[in-house]
């Protein structure tokens, strides 16, 4: 259970602000969660030897290059803030000295 002084604290460190009415609010809600997590600590996950639950999967599709109409190709380019011809400006970031 969450002590209303814990309560405090936490809102002090959001940098926010509670009423009393808040407070208890929140009180309640607090130990509504934690319930809840104590109840998820008991449920039975089986976990691999690395910490994992579950299978670890990198889900990756093949990079192909798709032809692009001179139509998309316009409507792309007319949606950028700047442009030279067909190619977007972007301002310039690296600078030699």
């Amino acid at each position: 259970m969450i002590t209303v002084k814990e309560l405090e604290k936490l809102a002090d460190l959001a940098r926010i602000r509670l009423t009393d009415e808040d407070k208890k609010s929140l009180t309640k809600e607090f130990d509504s969660i934690l319930a809840y997590v104590d109840q998820l600590k008991k449920a039975d996950v089986k976990v691999d030897a690395e910490g994992r639950v579950g299978a670890v999967k990198n889900v990756t599709r093949p990079d192909e290059a798709h032809p692009v109409s001179a139509d998309d190709r316009e409507r792309l380019l007319a949606e950028v803030p700047d442009r030279e011809g067909d190619f977007v400006a972007v301002k310039k970031i690296i600078v030699q000295d």
